[in-house]
């Protein structure tokens, strides 16, 4: 209890930081919603008149931009990006950093055992992200339902916060994963934001040519379509499948690799 009450006293500043982004990000969202709203079906027609690539690249596609369904379904895009780089610096660092900052002693000298530690700053990181992943949730329905003239979309709105988290813990496996596999928290930080940023292209890529959309399988976000789980309410569940067992398999590395691994002190 005693690390991860100190790993959640060293990640408040950021975790805070990363919140207001998240909340600005949603409350300049829906005053855009607004303008959008009044405009009406002009609305639609001006961003149909968009080029293909571009309706893809910004998530827009056949969706109704002047009901609050179709135009926050845009939104999970950014929730992903911004998300997906909290939770991959966070695994990428949340242990390595003991030996870039030299404080390993503080861990290594205590009474317990190499994977409890590793399993508290686990918990702790989890923590920071039902945070960020709560803090999102609860602002959407907050702004949404200020501006909603329609029917609630509340329970849509909480579906795509359970990806969204799921989105989060993947991304943060895969930078746990980086992190035991390289020597430096510096080379596992930049490696880390690479493979997202990578995957973020990818999936905007595989949204405009269908030839490399069997890429979507190791791609964490093309995994959920915010879209249509407005349309059908259903969460494909081989998205399920591998969301968890990239899980699985990071978390595994992790704990194996930092049994065995010469820390520096």
């Amino acid at each position: 209890m005693n690390i991860i009450s100190r790993e959640m006293r060293a990640n408040r500043k950021a975790l805070i930081i990363w919140c207001v982004s998240m909340i600005l990000l949603i409350t300049i969202g829906m005053i855009k919603y607004q303008g959008f709203a009044s405009m009406g079906e002009e609305a639609n027609e001006l961003m149909n008149n968009l080029p293909e690539v571009m309706k893809r690249i910004f998530g827009i596609g056949d969706i109704n931009l002047t009901e609050i369904g179709g135009y926050y379904s845009i939104f999970y895009m950014y929730f992903a990006l911004i998300a997906g780089i909290h939770a991959i610096l966070l695994g990428a660092s949340i242990i390595s950093k003991e030996e870039r900052d030299k404080t390993a002693d503080f861990l290594l000298i205590k009474p317990i055992k190499r994977k409890q530690i590793v399993t508290s700053k686990i918990i702790a990181s989890l923590i920071n992200m039902i945070i960020l992943n709560i803090v999102t949730g609860v602002t959407s329905i907050i702004f949404v339902s200020k501006v909603n003239k329609g029917d609630s979309i509340t329970s849509y709105i909480l579906k795509i916060m359970a990806t969204l988290l799921l989105i989060q813990i993947v991304f943060f496996s895969i930078g746990l994963m980086i992190s035991s596999l390289t020597k430096t928290a510096k080379k596992a930080s930049s490696i880390s934001t690479g493979v997202l940023l990578s995957t973020y292209i990818l999936s905007m890529a595989i949204s405009m040519y269908d030839k490399i959309e069997f890429l979507g399988y190791i791609i964490p976000f093309y995994y959920f379509d915010a879209k249509a789980i407005l349309i059908t309410g259903e969460i494909q569940s081989i998205y399920l499948l591998l969301s968890a067992i990239i899980i699985v398999v990071g978390i595994f590395i992790t704990y194996n690799r930092y049994e065995y691994r010469d820390i520096q002190s």
